[in-house]
This record gives structure tokens, C-alpha cells and sequence, in this order.
């Protein structure tokens, strides 16, 4: 039987497309850093609506909060801001599936981060299945001219891996230094806290660095709040994942998204999909199919 983590891990794959796909859109009349800010600012009142709803449930005490867990968020929440905005950079020197692709190198990252930071483990196979899903992502990015392979676009891509890295660890840190016996309540204060850390920081950064951009986000109100929203729901599903799961293996079957990505590439934004990306996107199905079945 198919885990639970497993399948919201793909709900997760679905709304983080999304969002992407609608920061895309937004990036015709806003500023990569614009577009970036949409996640968090209009992320935010959607993340306090589902905690408040939660209340209703569980009991959200914080009093249990630690300096340690508040390192975690600040550390994650600011490399995710980083990321996200190097992501949307990448956008703009390549098509929307293999500027995805590039950030995919996450995982194997991971792997390092993970056991540098939480001193955390994966078995062999594990180990494999995450090697032979990357080599899938790095075959996509291949090109018949190898040089154009490696360029600015590549290397701003994979940084934007490693930073993601370092922000999935790190809330999986914050989460388990709650000590709580409930993932979903751990997973919603931490990113309740960490989205509220990020806003504050991103709202302060942009009207003193591009003031005009929160102006446009608001005068783009219906993609901003899309935006909001459907990144709100990855963020949710993606907390809670890290909460229960060794995030190596999170990520790793987060390639997933990779999948979605080529469907909105090919059917939507009538992008090419040249034949070394659909052998690479196959190997990396392979990978995780491997993590799904035997992890």
C-alpha cells in the first residue's frame, strides 16, 4: 500500500507547478523578484486561514517554541526566498520544464545536507534510486552543443537546487525541534513561522529595493492571490512531508513535478520537448518508482 507521505508529496508536485506556472505568467508585468514575492505575501493569509482552521482541531500551544526552532525557520525561510527567486530567473534563459530541471539537482544534495545538518541516513537503495532519478534530470538538460549545457543559466539553476536543499533540511529541523507527537500540528507552526519570518523580510527588501513591484502585484491582484493560494497548498502538503520523511527522499520523489512541468510545457505553453529530455524524464520516473516501491 502506497504510503500516505507519498501521495501528498504528488498533491505537493501538482500546486508547486502551479504556482510556478502562474509566477511565470506574472513575470509579464512584474520583476523576478515581484513574481517571487507573490508566494510569500499572498501565501501568507491563506497559511493563517488553515492553522486557524486547525485550531479548531488540535491544540497549536507554542509555548514549546525554542531558539533552535526559530534558527531553523529563519535559516530555511531565507535560502527558499533565494531559491525561488534564482528558480524564476532561470525562467527567463530557458523553457519552464528544463529551467525546472535544473533546480531537480536538489535531492542528491540533500542527501549531504541531510546528514551534515540532522545527521540523518538513507539506505543503499534509497541512495540509488535518488542517483539514477538525478542523472534522469541531468540527461534533460543535455544539448547537442555540450557548451550550452553548462552555462550561466545551468549553474544559477543548480544553486537554486542547493539553496532549496539547505531550506527543506532546515524545516524538517525546525519541525522535529518542536518535539511534537503530531506532524501536522509541528508542520503548520513551522510554516506558519516561517512564512511570516519570510514576508516581513520580503515586504521590508522590496519597497526599499523595488517599491513599484508590490504596487503592480496588487494592480495583478487575481494571478497574485492564484499564486498565493496554490503556493500555500504545496507549502503545506511539502511541510508536513518533511515533517514525517527523511527529506532526501521527499525531494527525490518531488521530481515528480518534472512530469507536470513537461504537460503545461507541451500542451499549454506549446514549448518543444526535444527526445534527450523525454529519456531523461524516463530515467527519472524509474528513480522514483524505485523510492516508492521499496523505501
Amino acid at each position: 500500500m502506497i504510503e500516505t507521505w507519498v501521495l501528498i508529496t504528488v498533491l505537493a508536485c501538482f500546486f508547486q507547478n502551479l504556482r510556478s506556472l502562474f509566477q511565470k505568467k506574472l513575470q509579464g508585468t512584474l520583476s523576478s523578484l515581484g513574481a517571487t514575492y507573490t508566494r510569500f505575501g499572498y501565501g501568507l493569509p491563506f497559511v493563517i486561514f488553515y492553522v486557524c482552521l486547525l485550531s479548531y482541531v488540535y491544540d497549536l500551544n507554542i509555548s514549546f517554541l525554542n531558539i533552535k526552532f526559530l534558527l531553523y525557520c529563519f535559516v530555511g525561510g531565507v535560502a527558499q526566498i533565494v531559491a525561488t527567486y534564482l528558480l524564476l530567473k532561470t525562467f527567463l534563459l530557458r523553457n519552464f520544464a528544463v529551467a525546472t530541471a535544473y533546480s531537480k539537482t536538489e535531492p542528491i544534495q540533500a542527501i549531504f545536507l541531510g546528514i551534515i545538518i540532522l545527521n540523518e541516513k538513507i539506505t543503499l537503495l534509497g541512495f540509488i534510486a535518488i542517483i539514477i532519478a538525478v542523472i534522469g534530470v541531468l540527461l534533460i538538460s543535455i544539448e547537442k552543443n555540450i557548451k550550452l549545457a553548462f552555462n550561466f543559466g545551468t549553474l544559477i539553476g543548480i544553486l537554486s537546487g542547493t539553496l532549496f536543499g539547505i531550506s527543506a533540511v532546515s524545516f524538517r529541523g525546525a519541525s522535529l525541534s518542536l518535539d511534537h507527537d503530531n506532524p501536522l500540528v509541528s508542520s503548520a507552526i513551522t510554516l506558519l513561522v516561517a512564512i511570516s519570518l519570510q514576508t516581513v523580510f520580503f515586504t521590508v527588501y522590496l519597497a526599499y529595493k523595488e517599491p513599484k513591484q508590490i504596487v503592480l502585484s496588487l494592480r495583478n491582484l487575481k494571478y497574485s492571490l492564484i499564486v498565493g493560494f496554490t503556493g500555500a497548498l504545496a507549502s503545506i502538503c511539502w511541510f508536513y512531508c518533511m515533517a514525517v520523511q527523511n527529506v532526501a527522499y521527499v525531494r527525490a520523489l518531488g521530481q515528480a513535478e518534472l512530469l507536470f512541468s513537461f504537460v503545461i510545457s507541451f500542451y499549454y505553453l506549446k514549448e518543444k520537448v526535444k527526445i534527450n529530455e523525454m529519456i531523461g524524464m524516463l530515467l527519472m520516473l524509474f528513480g522514483i518508482i524505485l523510492i516508492v516501491i521499496y523505501i
